[in-house]
């Protein structure tokens, strides 16, 4: 049975990792202003009224035929599927008007896993910014010049008309009591990131990413739920 985004995001509140890949994992966002057109979409999204500010960009990285963001709702999952409605769909048709072409841009639906908890909610972010280092397209030291990265805002301060829309998680917020002091401990935090991970692309695969305890608490709540659902079609279904 498929499992919903609104199955797997049902408490009210949450954070996500939404994450896609181009069609055919073709590199289209290595077109000259796909990327840029594609932030703009994104923040039509955010800022489209069906939304009521209840959507948060958190981290984001642009890369040649993915895209990872972190995200957070309120009021239900509903506001987030509204961003990504209007945000996805409006880059898809401004992508094949300017590009002269037709058809899919992403290659299946935006995964868009739960995370719970301030370590894992840090370790994802640390994950999204880290792509270019993985990919071998910079070194550590040249990360910030990596342009469609979150991370020039965080360690370095950088704002500009894309990184303005990024609202900082609370657990950055407390690092110091000033933006510099900020911005120093990340630097710090993400170096150890860097020294320390073993992180892989399959372990943001599955619905929930947090702890093992929460995960598997989490992973029960929705068995049962599915369980419940395939119970109650049955019941209404005529023998």
């Amino acid at each position: 049975m498929r499992v919903s985004r609104y199955q797997v995001l049902s408490q009210p509140t949450g954070i996500v990792h939404l994450f896609w890949k181009c069609h055919n994992s073709e590199y289209l966002f290595d077109r000259t202003g796909a990327k840029k057109l594609f932030f703009q979409s994104l923040v039509s999204g955010l800022k489209h009224r069906g939304s009521d500010d209840s959507v948060k960009l958190h981290a984001f990285c642009l890369m040649s035929n993915h895209i990872h963001q972190q995200m957070s709702y309120s009021d239900g999952a509903t506001k987030l599927s509204h961003v990504m409605r209007v945000a996805h769909g409006t880059f898809g048709m401004r992508f094949n008007r300017a590009f002269s072409r037709s058809g899919k841009v992403a290659n299946e639906r935006p995964k868009t896993p739960l995370v719970g908890g301030t370590e894992a909610e840090m370790r994802v972010h640390f994950y999204i910014e880290a792509n270019p280092i993985r990919a071998g397209m910079v070194k550590p030291d040249q990360l910030r010049y990596y342009f469609w990265s979150s991370y020039r805002f965080y360690a370095h301060g950088e704002v500009d008309e894309w990184t303005k829309h990024i609202t900082p998680p609370q657990w950055y917020i407390e690092l110091d009591k000033t933006p510099e002091g900020r911005q120093r401990a990340y630097r710090v935090l993400f170096r150890k990131y860097l020294e320390q991970t073993t992180a892989s692309w399959t372990q943001f695969l599955s619905h929930f990413i947090g702890d093992a305890l929460w995960v598997r608490k989490m992973e029960t709540a929705l068995k049962e739920q599915l369980c419940a659902r395939a119970s109650a079609i049955a019941r209404a279904s005529p023998a």
